[in-house]
């Protein structure tokens, strides 16, 4: 949790877990402008929705954040 809460919220589990499989999140403003570009790079490509483009355990070792 870099900016204090987690990337997926709402009241309704239904709409919830839509979020969860979608991968509907973003960086909202202003609790993330002072997290770096290369932590978001980095989140983005964890929190990829399609298994193959998501990062690897050693591609996620290799990110430079």
């Amino acid at each position: 949790r870099l900016c204090g809460y987690p990337p997926f919220y709402d009241e309704n589990d239904a709409k919830l877990f839509e979020q969860i499989l979608q991968a509907e999140y973003e960086f909202d403003s202003p609790y993330w402008d002072d997290i770096s570009d290369s932590a978001k790079d980095f989140i983005r490509h964890l929190m990829e929705k399609d298994p193959s483009k998501r990062f690897t355990c050693e591609q996620a070792l290799q990110h430079p954040w």
